[in-house]
């Protein structure tokens, strides 16, 4: 490395670097980050912190009796304590086991829908749904893509299964509930045909959206909700292993339990008031 000079850099010196790097934007920590000097200086006060206080000082012949009567009133280095009071107190950088994940259960909305995701599921006689951090990720993602380009379609991703939800809000009804949402994507019910085998959906009833809800062969789920500018509340719901399979559907979308049909069905219509839109994925969506 050498320094140069002239007109062209202002009579300052700039550093020159092997490989003809000029000045400090050059090398591997360029450009700076904030993050990677927080990230050094963390790890530097914990290796401090593991070396421990320095050996004592052994006084010399010519010390004098004033210096070694002050090693022995200190004889103790406080900076381990120091340094270990820092790190416990340093607001925004996680230590390495702590968990920083997002409890989704914490969304009153997600666990009210998958709540009644599941009474609807045991009306059918399938397995519950469990919860999915994923599967939550992956729908408020698409849920804030609709919201911000104010669109509604679906991901192109066949992995999983998936359900949308629209409505506008006005001065009366300024949000929507997980049972709501829920209900509005199981009403089909009542126009459904469990002993027909759909290659496509009924095109008179927009029933994907309650096939995939009930799917027998499903487990996991997760859903998003988002508010557009223009007051729109999108909601999406995503689910593993999808749904609406074609050649599947009688073996997965099983007839209600005639003893909870008549309870279901009046919270279903009840819930339904005051929906815009939704929408589902039909059968042909699924098809390689």
């Amino acid at each position: 490395m050498e320094a140069v000079g002239g007109s062209g850099c202002g009579g300052r010196r700039v550093e020159v670097y092997p490989g003809g790097g000029i000045g400090p934007n050059t090398g591997a920590h360029w450009p700076p980050s904030r993050r990677r000097e927080e990230a050094a200086a963390l790890l530097n006060l914990q290796r401090r912190l593991q070396q421990g206080p320095p050996p004592p000082k052994v006084p010399g012949k010519g010390r004098s009796s004033g210096a070694a009567s002050s090693s022995k009133l200190h004889p103790l280095d406080n900076r381990p304590r120091f340094l270990q009071k820092m790190l416990s107190n340093r607001p925004g950088l996680a230590g390495e086991h702590e968990d920083t994940g997002t409890d989704w259960l914490d969304s009153e909305f997600i666990a009210e829908c998958l709540c009644w995701h599941n009474v609807y599921r045991q009306r059918h006689g399938v397995p519950f749904l469990s919860l999915c951090p994923q599967l939550c990720e992956k729908a408020q993602s698409w849920a804030n893509h609709l919201a911000h380009t104010n669109t509604f379609f679906y991901r192109q991703d066949k992995d999983v299964g998936q359900n949308l939800f629209c409505r506008l809000t006005n001065t009366l009804q300024t949000d929507v509930t997980g049972q709501e949402v829920a209900s509005y994507w199981y009403s089909a019910v009542r126009q459904y045909n469990y002993l027909k085998e759909p290659d496509v959906l009924h095109a008179n009833v927009n029933a994907g959206h309650f096939t995939q809800l009930v799917w027998a062969n499903t487990r996991s789920f997760g859903a998003g909700k988002a508010r557009s500018r223009s007051g729109k509340i999108l909601v999406v719901a995503n689910y593993s292993p999808p749904g609406n399979t074609s050649g599947l559907f009688q073996q997965n979308v099983l007839p209600p339990l005639l003893e909870l049909e008549l309870e279901l069905a009046l919270a279903a219509e009840s819930s339904m008031s005051g929906s815009d839109s939704s929408a589902s994925r039909s059968a042909a969506d699924y098809l390689t």
